[in-house]
């Protein structure tokens, strides 16, 4: 199919045809080659595996910003066609990537769009449809940096601390669902924060949220956690540490509800509860939830501290 339309509409054809597409038709011109069938020159073929080992750059380097500029179909037909090839032996791309196209596209299924939803009055262009997200420095000298900066320094516990960026977070399509969980929990935000110290787990919650950060095994059971204070998770195996002297972590909204003591073991909070937390001498350390959409991640914080 893709083959003979190549051959007769030559070059120009390629520029309509996405990554799967291109894949399928080197494909068909492999299986006409072997079978004595050449039908279009080396040269344009040549430029049919150019195409797909661009495209296939462009998607491992930046999957996230990759993604974004793909259509609902798009990425289901690109999720349809790699996970096909990986039953088959023969996936072009590493699991890991491929289970980002799939996270992307079980997020868009999960997205019920709402045109009611109440977006932060501090957020910019902000669409109810808008499947992007934007990524906003905060400036230094702005109100919205100064409320975040007293907050996290306090929550940090050490005086000493200077914050070299603060990064809002715009996840148009995460918002959405937030919204519509804590319109079924009926309670109000807490702001928590939430370490990684892998690079590629930071992105993932940018993007998708915390979809990939439960915890199996965990002291009061397999969610995902929440600190109270950053002085907790300042520590190994939780801060991100971009240089020896910057770290980051995430400020989130979370939606807690009723919340009871935890226990390892637990797959979801006990009935009549919608998270449990971890007492240390009865104060309230952590926190854990069983919903990766009961949680926002709302900024992402560098500093450092003498």
């Amino acid at each position: 199919m893709y083959a003979s339309k190549l051959a007769s509409e030559g070059i120009r054809y390629l520029g309509s045809l996405q990554l799967h597409e291109l894949c399928q038709l080197q494909e068909e011109l492999d299986t006409l080659w072997n079978n004595g069938k050449a039908i279009v020159s080396n040269n344009l073929y040549d430029k049919v595996v150019d195409g797909i080992n661009y495209e296939i750059a462009q998607l491992t380097n930046d999957p996230y910003n990759f993604v974004m500029t793909k259509t609902d179909l798009e990425v289901k037909d690109l999720v349809d066609y790699f996970s096909q090839r990986q039953a088959q032996g023969q996936s072009r791309i590493g699991n890991s990537i491929l289970g980002i196209l799939q996270k992307e596209l079980a997020l868009r299924n999960d997205t019920i769009v709402d045109p009611t939803i109440q977006f932060p009055s501090h957020w910019t262009n902000t669409s109810p449809s808008d499947s992007s997200v934007q990524l906003i420095p905060l400036t230094q000298s702005s109100q919205e940096f100064q409320e975040v900066s007293n907050y996290f320094i306090k929550s940090l516990g050490r005086p000493s601390t200077v914050i070299y960026s603060i990064i809002r977070i715009q996840n148009i399509r995460l918002w959405n669902i937030y919204q519509q969980v804590q319109q079924k929990i009926q309670c109000t935000s807490t702001r928590l924060i939430h370490g990684t110290a892998s690079l590629s787990q930071q992105k993932l919650i940018t993007f998708h949220g915390f979809y990939w950060s439960y915890c199996p095994n965990g002291l009061i059971g397999d969610g995902i956690y929440f600190a109270l204070n950053a002085s907790y998770s300042n520590n190994d195996p939780y801060v991100m540490k971009k240089t020896p002297h910057r770290r980051e972590l995430f400020i989130c909204q979370v939606l807690l509800g009723q919340t009871t003591l935890g226990k390892n073991g637990l797959q979801s909070p006990p009935q009549g509860f919608h998270a449990v937390h971890f007492s240390n001498t009865h104060q309230i350390d952590e926190f854990c939830i069983f919903n990766h959409y009961q949680a926002y991640p709302e900024y992402i914080v560098q500093y450092d501290y003498e």
